[in-house]
């Protein structure tokens, strides 16, 4: 995502980073051509950028970027101009609400939730899909901002506060359940004796595809840029999307909205983060689950 800001935003334009993982920030860094800046705390961040684009892995770390006293974005002086923040890390809705409500408090700025998707592949090639809580002005604001990361055709305004959110849990729900069926259904044909390439081949044309089976067959020499052909190595950890499953299940848990697939899903990512064969790993990972002993780690 940074990569493609740096490379679509005007020549003089400064692009401030601030990433805890020196290895990643230094990699950054030593690729990306144009003027950068590295920025040590979010506050410092918040002193150079007027547009703040945040990604966290978990909503108390958003949390803490923007309400820590000492260093989080809105530390900065009352009298700081406004900033425009675009939050686009999968947390919780209540979490993503809440700093909602802070910023608006602190006169600082205005916020959109705006969480993306399309993993690294549409990171990397910048046409991610991003889905937004906001009013029709903060969304008019917003979408040539995450067009240089994104599709223009897949940026929607989905609603009041929170319904990007709300939006990116539904899809990633939907994505898991579908990943597991292909799993089931891979590894059935396998144990059938189909020849797997052949099987992905027809689903691919059928009634059964989807984005999965297109993208990320978790059968290894399917599909060269899936994360199977890399053994599921780097990626989305297996750890982080049974935070998403979780977060998607406790959704429909409070709108009372009835699931058969939910208990399912939940119990293969707990078995996974667990297990060695998908512990660290990237989330497909938990095709070995199905594939290897039988399923036996299942049961």
């Amino acid at each position: 995502m940074a990569k493609n800001l740096r490379a679509k935003v005007p020549k003089s334009t400064k692009l401030v980073i601030c990433e805890v993982n020196k290895a990643r920030r230094d990699e950054f860094l030593a690729t990306t051509y144009g003027l950068l800046e590295v920025a040590d705390t979010p506050k410092e961040t918040a002193e150079k950028a007027d547009i703040i684009i945040t990604m966290l892995p978990r909503g108390h770390h958003v949390l803490d970027v923007f309400t820590n006293p000492s260093t989080g974005l809105l530390s900065i002086p009352k009298t700081s101009p406004r900033k425009f923040f675009l939050e686009c890390s999968t947390i919780e809705v209540s979490t993503s609400v809440e700093v909602g409500k802070v910023v608006a408090n602190s006169g600082l700025g205005d916020f959109v939730d705006a969480p993306v998707s399309g993993g690294p592949q549409a990171a990397d090639a910048g046409t991610l899909t991003f889905m937004l809580g906001a009013s029709q002005k903060l969304f008019a604001k917003a979408k040539p901002i995450l067009a240089l990361m994104g599709k223009e055709d897949n940026i929607f305004n989905c609603g009041a506060e929170g319904a990007g959110l709300a939006t990116k849990q539904i899809n990633n729900y939907l994505n898991y359940v579908g990943f597991v069926g292909l799993c089931e259904a891979m590894n059935t044909g396998i144990l059938y004796g189909l020849d797997p390439k052949v099987l992905a081949g027809v689903i691919n044309v059928s009634s059964g595809m989807c984005w999965n089976s297109l993208h990320q067959n978790p059968v290894k020499g399917i599909i060269p840029t899936a994360s199977s052909a890399r053994d599921f190595e780097g990626g989305f950890p297996t750890e982080l999307c049974k935070g998403v499953i979780d977060m998607a299940v406790q959704l429909s848990n409070q709108v009372g909205a009835k699931t058969v697939f939910a208990p399912a899903l939940q119990h293969v990512f707990e078995v996974a983060v667990e297990n060695d064969k998908c512990k660290g790993k990237e989330c497909r990972s938990v095709y070995r689950l199905f594939s290897e002993d039988g399923g036996k780690a299942l049961d």
